[in-house]
């Protein structure tokens, strides 16, 4: 059963419109609860109502059991896990997939008389919360000798039309829910977001680049700088990563003491390559065995980050600092090694 074959005399489906497909269970085949929780908000109550269906049957492990909040209360259905899910199986290989699973008898009118309603070779009779098969013995003992009024076509069209706007239980839910198709992507759209992935994309390395040559351009602002300061003791070096041991060597041909040099230079010398923006200016070593050096940076805290590290690896430091004509700042420093 579609949506389209229920729409009334005289109205036009949306074109392009893909029909809903709605499956009906029998009576026999599933058992239909109402529950009523005053206490408990909507999403409670029903999660109450799966646990009481579950619990009032003898085998619950192997139930499919679904809760839906209705006008009268909450309504359960329960049906065997593996007959439901064999059925689905048959109809999709006949080329159905319903989109909705609703018993069949909650599509009835909800009414105290009992109201009978024939799908094909499927029959069955509400009355209010009872949903029975259409079998006389049974009909006998819970009617009670009621009179049991036949719903004509037009009148179950006219409920299974109600249904379509007030959905009853749907057992198509929780783990038999339809998968849903993705939609379709527009080209345009596609080709639009791949344009600007890669828009994004060069923008990204276009900006790494950049920074990447700032960092370079700074790092060798700071190894001129730094060979400038080595090369007043030694001209002869080439480059900052040959001052060190240059250095040490020229100490030693002079008869300077080793360990004293070596280490705080190398502290300072490392402390500076991890502190950017840091410049060293000159770098001197007395006879009282300190070393004496001069940074300047653009503010205070990169110098304060250098003098922090220098004290936290255990050496005795003293700073001066002053502001320069420029606006720059320097320190003129003094490293003693421990």
């Amino acid at each position: 059963m579609t949506d389209t074959s229920l729409q009334p005399d005289g109205t036009a489906t949306i074109e392009g419109a893909t029909p809903l497909l709605i499956a009906l269970v029998a009576p026999q085949d599933s058992v239909v609860r109402l529950h009523h929780y005053d206490s408990l908000t909507q999403r409670q109550a029903e999660a109450a109502a799966r646990l009481d269906a579950a619990s009032a049957s003898i085998d619950p492990g192997k139930l499919h059991v679904v809760a839906q909040a209705g006008d009268t209360g909450i309504h359960s259905s329960t049906v065997d896990r593996a007959q439901f899910a064999a059925a689905l199986d048959i109809l999709q290989t006949h080329g159905f997939d319903p989109d909705h699973v609703w018993p069949f008898g909650l599509v009835l009118p909800d009414q105290i008389d009992p109201a009978r309603a024939r799908l094909g070779e499927m029959a069955v009779v509400r009355s209010g919360a009872l949903l029975l098969p259409d079998e006389p013995e049974l009909l006998a003992r819970m009617i009670d000798g009621k009179n049991i009024v036949d719903l004509k076509e037009a009148e179950l069209a006219d409920s299974l039309r109600a249904a379509l706007a007030a959905a009853p239980v749907d057992l198509r839910s929780g783990e038999f829910a339809k998968k849903r198709r993705r939609t379709a992507i527009d080209r345009n759209k596609l080709r639009f977001a791949a344009i600007m992935g890669a828009v994004a994309l060069m923008f990204s390395l276009l900006l790494a680049i950049a920074n990447w040559a700032q960092a370079k351009q700074a790092i060798a602002r700071e190894d001129a700088a730094t060979l400038a300061a080595a090369q007043k003791m030694v001209p002869s070096i080439q480059s900052a990563e040959e001052a060190p041991d240059r250095i040490e060597r020229e100490l030693v041909s002079r008869g300077g003491g080793k360990r004293s040099f070596t280490v705080a230079t190398a502290a300072v010398w490392q402390s500076l390559r991890q502190t950017e923006g840091v410049i060293l200016r000159d770098l001197r070593f007395g006879a009282d065995r300190i070393v004496s050096l001069t940074l300047t940076a653009a503010s205070v805290d990169p110098i304060n980050r250098v003098l922090t590290d220098l004290q936290a690896k255990g050496f005795k430091v003293t700073a001066t600092p002053r502001q320069e004509a420029n606006g720059a700042i320097a320190a003129a420093i003094t490293v003693r090694t421990p």
